[in-house]
Parts: structure tokens; sequence; C-alpha cells
């Protein structure tokens, strides 16, 4: 995750929009979750609340948009989101079977949004 990036999807999530941020790897989250928390329009949001709990994390904008965060190996089933943000090749690094199924997930995600997108870093 980058700040640029960051910075872009915060707007949409301020916006009243849902973010779902997909990284490589369940270890690489918390990096990204704290490239957010970096930006002081963030850190800053009035009610903005942080949630680092294992598999929960997730940034609210106190009654705007929230910014959720999972790796490419979660199960994503039930999810909706707006935007998808596929971070830092993390389709790319599976298989194809894996990279197949997470396609079709990420499609679901953001089926029941009439401005449903998912964008690759």
């Amino acid at each position: 995750m980058n700040r640029f990036a960051a910075i872009g999807l915060f707007v949409e999530a301020a916006k009243g929009q849902r973010i779902l941020v997909v990284t490589p790897r369940r270890n690489e989250i918390a990096g990204a979750l704290d490239c957010f928390m970096r930006i002081d329009e963030v850190a800053q949001w009035p009610g903005v609340r942080v949630r680092r709990t294992n598999g929960d994390e997730r940034i609210d904008l106190g009654g705007r948009g929230h910014i959720v965060f999972h790796s490419s190996s979660s199960h994503l089933q039930g999810m909706s989101a707006d935007i998808v943000y596929i971070d830092d090749e993390a389709d790319r690094r599976l298989e194809d079977s894996a990279r197949d199924r997470l396609y079709a997930d990420l499609c679901a995600v953001v089926s029941g949004s009439s401005t449903g997108d998912i964008v690759r870093a």
C-alpha cells in the first residue's frame, strides 16, 4: 500500500463508499492499515474508529464509509463493498485456480453495489 492509493481510497470512503483492501498476505494487513493512519486527514477524522482485531481489521469513518482489510487467501463470501482495491499484486502471486476463485469472490463482493469497481494497484 502506498500513501497515494491510501489517500484516494480514503476520499472515496469519506464520501460514504465501502472499501475492501486485499493484500497479498495476512501479515501485510497491519502495514496497509498503518499506511492509512499515517495520513493526518484519516487519523484526525471526526469519529474515526480503528479496529486491529485479527481477521477484523478496519477503519470506520464515523457514520460515513469504511475501509476493511483482508488478504487474498481470506474467505470473502458474504462481504459487500463498493470498491475493491487489490494491493501489490495480491492476485498475481496466486496459482491459477486460486486466482480464479479470488476473482469470482471479488465480483460477488461488488455485485450488490451500483458503483461496484475492482481496482488493481
